[in-house]
């Protein structure tokens, strides 16, 4: 029982990863290959954010280690720690394997040559100059003929494992309904540190009517939406695969796979750090449908399923604004700017559809009041089917942790900071939840003898709807 855990897969759905291991030639010099001069600004700093602030920035930040600023990346760089991470093929960062050759190796030339903070020109590699990126044709399927089943398919809470950038995570769950009649959603609310999701709707491309999937969110503060189209059906006797791929860069850049066989499902995600390397899996996800009864209630309200337009793209998608260092390989609308709301920085990116142009959709603010005892501790934030404490607040245990009957029922399980009092779910589907707040006293990172937690407590959902519900009874101790 004590393996179980409710993982926080804070990159989950942004679907960002790195390539495989790539030895460094130690008898090379340190400054072989790069031309001009190599600063923190143009060229430490976009590798940074491309590979390590996903985990490593916000308040809660993977290992205590954060890469944020000029100042935090020289401090690991001087010390050791960051040039042992990314070297070290047995342990590596980021986990999936280590980033490319080169680039590592500009760590180290950044470090031989003073720690430039701000430079004029950008450093690049001699043997791998960015040239400019040709998308590559894609060409849509045509649900009239196949594919239009895939929105049904995948309606459902799907429970399983999922294995994510290497580390296999004995359980995880999502939760896919309807929210209009062609359009499938699906939540990942990661806690302090981001609120993503995924969704599928039927739209126009290329001349097409087609499926396209929506993914993203906000991660550490970085505002990405990506789009994917569906170009791939396959279905043979009691299975049928779907592959979607990069609206712009096609399958050259991120893609996905979904294969449905009687009531379970994989879903794999490949990425490729925006064409930085080639496309690896960066995500397996393994489950099987449970409570298909939320996802058919669902469809009844907004009368699911029906082969129309959900929203249309201006034609063409606009154009993702990247700023003219970098060649446009996805699309992908990203900003990054701290304070500003989340309408705010959709705007900013030019995201085609924000989430307040979602329908059906809803946000609850969970506010926790701590005391004393709770103080500082890391808060686990559940929404279920089922109840996971007693009137006295207590867990509903087997043994002496809770059920797996009742924790298989989670549909949403941010985690928050130390810091953190209060969490929105942003991308909510409408019905009726049971809250549970667990203050995490062993940080172990799941629900286990001597954490605390409080009464039971159901909240109902409304349609496009925003509600607050206060914890102020998080005082007892399991």
């Amino acid at each position: 029982m004590k393996n179980f855990q409710i993982p926080t897969l804070s990159g989950a759905l942004l679907f960002v990863v790195g390539n495989g291991p790539t030895a460094v030639d130690a008898n090379e010099p340190a400054g072989a290959g790069f031309q001009d001069e190599i600063s923190y600004s143009n060229d430490i700093q976009p590798i940074v954010k491309n590979f390590c602030t996903t985990c490593h920035a916000g308040d809660d930040p993977e290992g205590d280690f954060v890469l944020t600023s000029y100042r935090d990346v020289r401090d690991h760089v001087e010390n050791g720690e960051l040039l042992d991470r990314i070297n070290d093929a047995r342990d590596p960062m980021p986990e999936d394997g280590l980033m490319p050759n080169h680039m590592r190796r500009l760590f180290k030339v950044w470090a031989d040559t003073g720690f430039l903070e701000n430079g004029s020109m950008k450093a690049i590699p001699s043997s791998t100059e960015y040239e400019e990126f040709t998308p590559p044709e894609i060409i849509p399927i045509d649900i009239a003929r196949e594919g239009f089943e895939l929105l049904e398919n995948l309606q459902g809470h799907w429970v399983g494992e999922m294995n994510l950038m290497g580390t296999k995570y004995d359980w995880m769950a999502f939760d896919y309904r309807p929210i209009a009649p062609s359009h499938v959603h699906g939540i990942f609310e990661a806690g302090t540190i981001g609120n993503l999701f995924t969704s599928f709707f039927v739209t126009e491309f290329k001349g097409k009517r087609t499926i396209m999937a929506r993914n993203g969110g906000i991660l550490n503060g970085i505002y990405r939406t990506s789009y994917f189209v569906l170009d791939k059906v396959k279905i043979s006797r009691g299975r049928s695969y779907y592959r979607l791929v990069d609206a712009y860069g096609g399958d050259w850049i991120m893609y996905m796979e979904l294969t449905f066989t009687g009531k379970k499902m994989e879903f794999n995600a490949y990425t490729s750090r925006f064409g930085l390397t080639k496309p690896k899996r960066h995500m397996a996800f393994k489950a099987e449908r449970k409570r298909p009864e939320l996802a058919s209630s669902a469809a009844k309200a907004v009368g699911f399923p029906r082969n129309v337009i959900d929203f249309e793209f201006p034609n063409p998608m606009p154009k993702p604004t990247w700023g003219s260092e970098y060649p446009l390989t996805s699309a992908s609308y990203i900003w990054e700017e701290t304070n500003k709301p989340l309408i705010e920085l959709g705007n900013l990116a030019r995201d085609p559809r924000r989430v307040d142009q979602m329908p059906y959709l809803s946000q609850l603010t969970v506010s926790i009041r701590r005391n004393q005892v709770t103080q500082g501790k890391k808060l686990h934030v559940y929404l279920s089917q089922k109840a996971l404490t007693d009137e006295q607040g207590r867990f509903i245990t087997r043994g002496r942790y809770i059920r797996l009957d009742l924790l298989d029922t989670l549909l949403s399980f941010p985690e928050l900071s130390g810091k953190a009092n209060e969490f929105t779910f942003t991308y909510l589907h409408p019905g009726d939840y049971y809250l549970t707040v667990v203050a995490d006293m062993d940080g172990d990172g799941y629900p286990s003898p001597g954490d605390i937690s409080h009464p039971v407590t159901r909240v109902s959902v409304a349609p496009e709807s925003r509600k607050t519900v206060v914890v102020n009874n998080l005082e007892v101790r399991n």
